[in-house]
C-alpha cells in the first residue's frame, strides 16, 4: 500500500465524523468492570459513573463481567465497537495478566486506548502479632535466620499483592514461602488466626484490623506515607530503598475510539475526580484520586507493564 494511502487511512481512523462527535453521547454509556460487584474496582467505578452521567447527560451503566482474574470482562471490552459507548475498568491485574497468562484474550497496547487513571491506593504489609516482629527489618532478619520457614499469604498467584511480596523477597534476598488463596477474605482470615503470619493487602481492608490490634501494619507499599495512616512507614523507609508499588484503577476504551471522544471522556472524568464529595469518598475508601488523562495514563501503563512483567518472569509465577 502506498505511504500516502496508509497515512490517509490512519487519519480516517483517528478522527471522528463531526456529527457523531458533536452528538456524543446520544445514548447510555457502558463501563465494564471485570470483577464481581462490591469490590474496590466496582465501588470506584460506580462512584465515578454516578457523577459522570450527570455531566454527560446520559446514563452510565456498570456491567460486571467477572472471571479468569479479570480476563473475561476485559476481553469482552476489547471486542466492543470503538465508538465511546463501551469503556472498561482496568487494574494492575490486566497489566500483570499480559505476562502471567499465555493467552489472556486481549493485548492492552494493541486493543485499548487509555482514557483516565481514576485512583491509586497503597497496600499494607500486615503481620500477626504472634510472630513477634515490629518492623520490616525484623521480618527480614527473621527470614534470613530461618530460610524457607516463614510464609506469607496472598489473594492468589500473580495478583499485585503477591508480586509486591516477591519484590520484597528479591530486594532483601530472603526466602519466604508463598501460600495462595482464592481471594482476600480467606487469606486475611488465616493471617488473623495466625495460620500464616504475613500478607500484603489493600489499606481499606487491612487497616481496620490494625486499628483493632488484631494485626500489625509494618509498612505501606507507596513511595509516600498514606494520609489514612501517616504513622506507618513506607517499605522504602523500612530498608528497601526505591521500593514503590501500589494498587490502582483506570478506564480504557477500545483501541480505535475517536480521539475527540477519548479526550472528552478524559476531561469529564477528571472533572468528576475534582469534586469534593467524590474526593472525600475515595479517600475514605483508602484511595487517592488521580490526575492522569489519556496521554499521562498511557505513559503510566507502559511503565507498569515493564515493572510487573519483570516481576512475574523473575518470580516464576504462572496462572492457576
Amino acid at each position: 500500500m502506498p505511504k500516502r494511502t496508509i497515512v490517509a487511512a490512519l487519519f480516517a481512523l483517528a478522527v471522528c465524523v463531526a456529527p457523531a462527535c458533536a452528538a456524543y453521547p446520544d445514548h447510555a454509556v457502558r463501563i465494564i468492570v471485570p470483577y464481581a460487584p462490591g469490590g474496590p474496582a466496582d465501588v470506584a467505578a460506580r462512584l465515578v459513573a454516578a457523577k459522570l452521567q450527570e455531566r454527560l447527560g446520559q446514563s452510565v451503566v456498570i456491567d460486571n463481567r467477572s472471571g479468569a482474574g479479570g480476563n473475561i470482562g476485559t476481553a469482552l471490552a476489547a471486542a466492543a465497537p470503538p465508538d465511546g459507548y463501551t469503556l472498561s475498568v482496568i487494574t494492575p491485574a490486566q497489566v500483570i495478566n499480559m505476562t502471567l497468562f499465555a493467552k489472556p484474550g486481549y493485548d492492552l497496547a494493541r486493543d485499548f486506548t487509555p482514557v483516565a487513571l481514576l485512583t491509586t491506593a497503597p497496600a499494607l504489609l500486615l503481620v500477626n502479632p504472634k510472630l513477634g516482629v515490629n518492623s520490616l527489618a525484623e521480618v527480614i532478619a527473621l527470614a534470613k535466620a530461618n530460610p524457607g520457614k516463614l510464609s506469607f499469604a496472598s489473594q492468589g498467584t500473580g495478583v499485585a499483592p503477591h508480586l509486591m511480596m516477591e519484590m520484597i523477597k528479591k530486594a532483601a534476598g530472603i526466602d519466604l514461602v508463598h501460600i495462595p488463596y482464592r481471594g482476600s477474605a480467606p487469606a486475611l482470615n488465616d493471617v488473623l488466626a495466625g495460620t500464616v503470619p504475613l500478607m500484603m493487602d489493600s489499606i481499606i481492608t487491612g487497616l481496620p484490623h490494625v486499628r483493632s490490634g488484631a494485626l500489625k501494619a509494618l509498612a505501606v507499599s507507596t513511595a509516600k506515607r498514606s494520609a489514612l495512616a501517616s504513622e506507618i512507614p513506607t517499605v522504602a523507609e523500612s530498608g528497601i530503598p526505591g521500593f514503590e508499588a501500589f494498587l490502582w484503577y483506570g478506564v480504557v476504551a477500545p483501541r480505535e475510539t475517536p480521539p475527540a471522544i477519548v479526550s472528552r471522556l478524559g476531561e469529564e472524568i477528571a472533572a468528576v475526580l475534582r469534586l469534593p464529595e467524590v474526593r472525600e469518598r475515595l479517600i475514605a475508601l483508602g484511595s487517592e484520586p488521580a490526575d492522569a488523562g489519556p496521554a499521562a495514563f498511557g505513559v503510566f501503563l507502559a511503565s507498569e507493564a515493564t515493572k510487573w512483567g519483570e516481576i512475574v518472569r523473575t518470580s516464576g509465577a504462572k496462572a492457576e
